[in-house]
Protein backbone atom coordinates (compact mmCIF):
# COMPACT_ATOMS: atom_id res chain seq x y z
CA UNK A 1 0.00 0.00 0.00
CA UNK A 2 2.67 2.62 1.08
CA UNK A 3 4.47 1.37 -2.20
CA UNK A 4 1.64 2.02 -4.22
CA UNK A 5 1.00 5.83 -2.40
CA UNK A 6 4.71 7.02 -2.98
CA UNK A 7 4.43 6.11 -6.83
CA UNK A 8 1.27 7.47 -7.30
CA UNK A 9 3.03 10.94 -5.46
CA UNK A 10 5.72 10.82 -7.75
CA UNK A 11 3.80 10.35 -11.21
CA UNK A 12 1.88 13.93 -9.54
CA UNK A 13 4.98 15.66 -9.32
CA UNK A 14 5.07 15.53 -5.32
CA UNK A 15 9.01 14.07 -6.06
CA UNK A 16 10.98 16.93 -4.17
CA UNK A 17 13.65 16.67 -6.71
CA UNK A 18 11.79 17.88 -9.25
CA UNK A 19 11.90 21.74 -7.73
CA UNK A 20 15.54 21.17 -8.05
CA UNK A 21 15.56 20.72 -11.81
CA UNK A 22 12.08 23.74 -12.08
CA UNK A 23 13.36 26.43 -13.98
CA UNK A 24 14.09 29.99 -12.34
CA UNK A 25 11.46 32.30 -13.08
CA UNK A 26 12.19 35.70 -14.40
CA UNK A 27 12.00 37.77 -11.46
CA UNK A 28 9.97 41.08 -11.74
CA UNK A 29 11.11 44.53 -10.28
CA UNK A 30 10.98 45.57 -7.19
CA UNK A 31 11.99 47.49 -4.40
CA UNK A 32 13.40 46.03 -0.84
CA UNK A 33 12.42 47.46 2.53
CA UNK A 34 15.41 48.56 3.64
CA UNK A 35 17.70 50.97 5.35
CA UNK A 36 19.80 53.40 3.13
CA UNK A 37 21.68 51.75 0.62
CA UNK A 38 23.65 53.80 -1.49
CA UNK A 39 25.86 52.10 -4.21
CA UNK A 40 25.34 49.30 -7.26
CA UNK A 41 23.69 46.16 -7.02
CA UNK A 42 24.56 42.69 -7.95
CA UNK A 43 23.60 43.27 -11.57
CA UNK A 44 26.52 45.48 -13.08
CA UNK A 45 23.91 47.23 -15.24
CA UNK A 46 21.74 48.43 -12.44
CA UNK A 47 22.31 50.75 -9.59
CA UNK A 48 20.37 51.42 -6.65
CA UNK A 49 20.15 53.56 -3.94
CA UNK A 50 17.65 54.32 -0.58
CA UNK A 51 19.69 57.02 0.48
CA UNK A 52 17.87 59.58 -1.36
CA UNK A 53 14.86 62.54 -1.03
CA UNK A 54 12.54 63.97 -3.45
CA UNK A 55 12.18 67.59 -2.79
CA UNK A 56 8.60 66.99 -4.51
CA UNK A 57 7.43 65.26 -1.49
CA UNK A 58 8.44 68.13 0.84
CA UNK A 59 6.75 70.63 -1.53
CA UNK A 60 3.62 68.19 -1.37
CA UNK A 61 3.78 67.99 2.69
CA UNK A 62 3.99 71.51 3.49
CA UNK A 63 1.11 71.81 0.86
CA UNK A 64 -1.28 69.56 3.02
CA UNK A 65 0.38 70.93 6.29
CA UNK A 66 -0.87 74.35 5.07
CA UNK A 67 -4.42 73.61 3.52
CA UNK A 68 -5.45 71.00 6.66
CA UNK A 69 -4.27 73.70 9.58
CA UNK A 70 -6.06 76.58 7.99
CA UNK A 71 -9.22 74.42 8.05
CA UNK A 72 -8.54 73.75 11.66
CA UNK A 73 -8.18 77.16 12.81
CA UNK A 74 -11.87 77.47 11.31
CA UNK A 75 -13.40 75.84 14.29
CA UNK A 76 -14.28 77.73 16.84
CA UNK A 77 -15.12 75.31 19.65
CA UNK A 78 -11.75 74.68 21.48
CA UNK A 79 -12.79 70.94 22.39
CA UNK A 80 -13.41 70.21 18.63
CA UNK A 81 -10.14 72.15 17.60
CA UNK A 82 -7.89 70.03 20.30
CA UNK A 83 -9.70 66.74 18.76
CA UNK A 84 -8.96 67.88 15.38
CA UNK A 85 -5.72 69.03 15.80
CA UNK A 86 -4.75 65.49 17.62
CA UNK A 87 -6.35 63.79 14.24
CA UNK A 88 -4.09 66.25 11.81
CA UNK A 89 -1.16 65.72 13.60
CA UNK A 90 -1.74 61.66 13.42
CA UNK A 91 -2.58 61.58 10.00
CA UNK A 92 0.59 64.21 9.11
CA UNK A 93 3.16 61.87 10.83
CA UNK A 94 2.15 58.91 9.04
CA UNK A 95 2.54 60.82 5.91
CA UNK A 96 5.86 62.14 6.72
CA UNK A 97 7.15 58.61 7.54
CA UNK A 98 5.90 57.58 3.82
CA UNK A 99 8.16 60.24 2.55
CA UNK A 100 10.81 58.56 3.88
CA UNK A 101 10.53 54.94 2.64
CA UNK A 102 11.80 56.57 -0.60
CA UNK A 103 14.73 54.82 -3.00
CA UNK A 104 15.62 54.94 -6.97
CA UNK A 105 16.96 52.04 -9.02
CA UNK A 106 18.03 51.95 -12.39
CA UNK A 107 15.96 49.41 -14.54
CA UNK A 108 16.62 47.86 -18.57
CA UNK A 109 14.24 50.57 -20.02
CA UNK A 110 12.90 52.97 -17.06
CA UNK A 111 14.28 54.90 -14.04
CA UNK A 112 12.03 53.50 -11.02
CA UNK A 113 11.27 55.97 -8.21
CA UNK A 114 9.78 55.08 -4.75
CA UNK A 115 7.95 57.13 -2.46
CA UNK A 116 7.95 60.20 -5.40
CA UNK A 117 5.20 61.90 -4.14
CA UNK A 118 3.82 58.96 -1.63
CA UNK A 119 3.64 56.82 -4.80
CA UNK A 120 5.87 54.36 -7.14
CA UNK A 121 7.25 56.25 -10.36
CA UNK A 122 8.96 55.42 -13.00
CA UNK A 123 10.42 57.54 -15.77
CA UNK A 124 11.27 55.47 -19.61
CA UNK A 125 14.92 56.40 -20.72
CA UNK A 126 13.63 57.49 -24.25
CA UNK A 127 11.86 60.71 -22.24
CA UNK A 128 14.57 61.77 -20.69
CA UNK A 129 16.07 64.90 -22.36
CA UNK A 130 19.05 65.60 -20.05
CA UNK A 131 20.38 65.21 -16.76
CA UNK A 132 22.46 67.61 -14.30
CA UNK A 133 24.36 67.46 -11.25
CA UNK A 134 24.72 70.05 -8.93
CA UNK A 135 26.77 70.17 -5.53
CA UNK A 136 24.48 71.17 -2.42
CA UNK A 137 25.93 74.30 -0.47
CA UNK A 138 25.55 73.87 3.21
CA UNK A 139 24.81 76.60 5.47
CA UNK A 140 27.41 77.59 7.86
CA UNK A 141 26.46 77.26 11.66
CA UNK A 142 27.06 80.98 12.40
CA UNK A 143 24.16 81.49 8.88
CA UNK A 144 21.78 78.84 10.28
CA UNK A 145 21.64 80.30 14.02
CA UNK A 146 20.88 83.81 12.26
CA UNK A 147 17.76 82.24 10.49
CA UNK A 148 16.80 80.60 13.67
CA UNK A 149 16.98 83.71 15.60
CA UNK A 150 15.21 85.88 12.64
CA UNK A 151 12.17 82.78 12.49
CA UNK A 152 11.33 82.84 16.25
CA UNK A 153 10.91 86.79 16.28
CA UNK A 154 8.93 86.31 12.93
CA UNK A 155 7.57 83.49 15.01
CA UNK A 156 6.45 85.79 18.51
CA UNK A 157 5.27 89.15 16.29
CA UNK A 158 2.87 86.61 14.17
CA UNK A 159 1.49 84.84 17.47
CA UNK A 160 1.29 87.86 19.97
CA UNK A 161 -1.64 89.39 18.14
CA UNK A 162 -4.44 86.32 18.38
CA UNK A 163 -2.68 85.71 21.93
CA UNK A 164 -3.50 89.45 23.28
CA UNK A 165 -6.74 89.32 21.52
CA UNK A 166 -7.92 85.66 23.79
CA UNK A 167 -7.35 83.22 21.20
CA UNK A 168 -5.51 80.39 22.14
CA UNK A 169 -5.75 78.14 18.97
CA UNK A 170 -2.67 79.51 17.13
CA UNK A 171 -0.40 79.22 19.93
CA UNK A 172 -1.73 75.56 20.26
CA UNK A 173 -0.96 74.40 17.11
CA UNK A 174 2.36 76.07 17.05
CA UNK A 175 3.12 73.76 20.23
CA UNK A 176 1.74 70.94 18.41
CA UNK A 177 4.18 71.46 16.15
CA UNK A 178 7.25 71.37 17.89
CA UNK A 179 7.78 67.73 18.88
CA UNK A 180 6.23 66.77 15.87
CA UNK A 181 9.16 69.23 13.93
CA UNK A 182 11.60 67.20 16.74
CA UNK A 183 10.86 63.64 15.53
CA UNK A 184 10.96 64.67 12.12
CA UNK A 185 14.23 66.00 12.29
CA UNK A 186 15.78 63.35 14.31
CA UNK A 187 14.20 60.52 12.07
CA UNK A 188 15.72 62.29 8.75
CA UNK A 189 19.22 62.67 10.49
CA UNK A 190 19.11 58.95 11.18
CA UNK A 191 17.93 57.73 7.85
CA UNK A 192 19.86 59.54 5.34
CA UNK A 193 23.49 60.16 5.12
CA UNK A 194 25.58 62.55 2.95
CA UNK A 195 22.57 64.27 0.78
CA UNK A 196 24.92 66.37 -0.94
CA UNK A 197 24.25 66.74 -4.40
CA UNK A 198 21.13 67.08 -6.06
CA UNK A 199 19.75 65.58 -10.01
CA UNK A 200 17.92 67.66 -12.37
CA UNK A 201 16.16 65.14 -14.77
CA UNK A 202 14.35 66.82 -17.51
CA UNK A 203 11.73 65.12 -19.39
CA UNK A 204 11.09 65.91 -23.31
CA UNK A 205 7.18 65.76 -22.97
CA UNK A 206 5.34 67.64 -19.60
CA UNK A 207 2.35 66.34 -18.74
CA UNK A 208 -0.56 68.87 -18.89
CA UNK A 209 -0.79 68.87 -15.02
CA UNK A 210 3.03 69.06 -14.36
CA UNK A 211 4.54 72.33 -13.38
CA UNK A 212 8.16 71.62 -14.70
CA UNK A 213 9.38 69.26 -17.01
CA UNK A 214 12.21 68.81 -13.75
CA UNK A 215 12.24 66.11 -11.78
CA UNK A 216 14.47 66.54 -8.50
CA UNK A 217 16.80 63.98 -6.84
CA UNK A 218 18.68 64.53 -4.18
CA UNK A 219 21.17 61.88 -2.85
CA UNK A 220 24.83 61.48 -2.04
CA UNK A 221 27.57 62.25 -4.38
CA UNK A 222 28.18 58.63 -5.54
CA UNK A 223 24.76 57.33 -6.22
CA UNK A 224 24.48 60.70 -8.00
CA UNK A 225 27.45 59.97 -10.06
CA UNK A 226 26.25 56.50 -10.98
CA UNK A 227 22.61 57.81 -11.53
CA UNK A 228 23.79 60.21 -13.62
CA UNK A 229 26.62 58.13 -15.72
CA UNK A 230 23.82 55.39 -16.31
CA UNK A 231 20.97 57.67 -17.54
CA UNK A 232 23.21 59.48 -20.43
CA UNK A 233 24.65 56.17 -21.77
CA UNK A 234 22.10 54.10 -21.49
CA UNK A 235 20.89 53.70 -25.24
CA UNK A 236 17.46 53.37 -25.07
CA UNK A 237 17.72 57.57 -24.88
CA UNK A 238 19.83 57.65 -28.12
Amino acid sequence: MNLNTEYIKKLMGWCPACKKIEPEKEQTFCFANQAAVSGKTGNPQDTLTSNVTFPANTSLFVLLYTVGFNLILRVEDLSLFLAGLVLLNAIYCRLALKTFNTAVRTGSKSLYRRGFRLKDFEIPYEEIESVGAYNLEKRSKKSSLVLYILGGIALCVALAYPALEGDWRPVLLIISIFPFTLFLLAKQKSRYQDLDMQLYIKTRNKKWYEWTPYYSIITDEASAIRLKSFIEKHPERR
